[in-house]
Parts: structure tokens; sequence; C-alpha cells
């Protein structure tokens, strides 16, 4: 049997119309370890391990750490921009309560992208929410 709590993600995406963009905001609703499943490990190990969980390769992997001051709070943050053959591309900011993350795909692309990666950073989170809240 599973764990008695579950660890839920509310995940949000927005659209631009009449150009392939959109916009993701992803909440962390219960400490979920998505950040520190980053931080700590090299591009090529990371680019391995989401390539196997996700079936699928990417031409380009990009991998930074650091951190975010934001209105004086420091926070640390892991960026990743993932590119497919295809010529699609996913880029996303983690930080330990939140992500936000971007696309040059559809808004449906973009949420089963961004579900499929967080659960291949952490299997033990459920994704929940709203999957497109507005288009502008």
């Amino acid at each position: 049997m599973g764990p008695s709590t579950y660890n839920l993600v509310k995940l949000s995406i927005f659209s631009v119309r009449d150009v392939e963009y959109s916009y993701g905001v992803i909440e962390f609703e219960s400490h979920e370890e998505i950040l520190g499943k980053v931080l700590g490990k090299d591009s090529d190990r990371l680019k391995r391990e989401l390539e196997e969980e996700m079936n699928t390769v990417f031409t380009s992997f990009s991998l930074a750490t650091g951190t975010l001051n934001y209105k004086g709070e420091v926070l640390d943050l892991a960026y990743m921009r993932l590119e497919r053959e295809d010529g699609s591309s996913f880029e996303i900011e983690i930080y330990e309560k939140s992500a936000r993350s971007f696309s040059n795909t559809s808004p449906e692309d973009h949420y089963e992208f961004a579900a499929r990666l967080i659960k291949a950073l952490n299997p033990d989170v459920s994704i929940r929410g709203p999957r497109m809240i507005g288009l502008a």
C-alpha cells in the first residue's frame, strides 16, 4: 500500500494567441521534493535519467543552479532547458515551493510535458488542478 499522505502538484498553463508559446505556473502544495532532485546532479546524469524516465531524446539540455533574490528573500533555484528533435523546447525554473515554465508548444503539449517532467523528477507526486486557466 502507498503512503498515507499524498503529494499534490497544481499545474496551470497559459497560452498567447497567434504565437506558439505557452507559460506554466506550478505550485507545490505539500513539500514535494522536486528542487532537491535536481540540485547536486550534473547535467549529463540528469539528462540521461530524464531521457530514460520520459522515454525521449533531448537534442539540447541545459542545467543551471543558483539563487533568486525576490523582494529580499533569497531562494535556491534550478533552471533547465530541454529541446526535442522536433524543435519543441521547454524551460523550467524550479524553486522549493513552486516552478514556472515556458514552452514554444501548444498549452496541451506544454501541460503534458510539464506533468511528465515533474513525475520523472519525483514519481510520488500527483498532478491536479486546471489544465488551462485562460488564453491571452
